[in-house]
């Protein structure tokens, strides 16, 4: 059990890792690509979440 627990943890700590080494590579254009999907997929939740208190 403490093998399993090891392993789903440096999984975890090595994609936390990857991904944090992917943000810091990103350029001043791709950053705003970035923020710009985020920013829609965040108006999209708020626009389904605001559909479904009208029920």
């Amino acid at each position: 059990m403490d093998a399993v627990y090891t392993t789903v943890m440096s999984y975890f700590d090595s994609a936390v890792g990857n991904t944090w080494g992917w943000f810091n590579s990103l350029s001043r254009e791709e950053w705003v690509v970035v923020l710009g999907v985020a920013a829609a997929c965040g108006f999209l939740c708020m626009r389904g979440f605001s559909a479904k208190a009208n029920f």
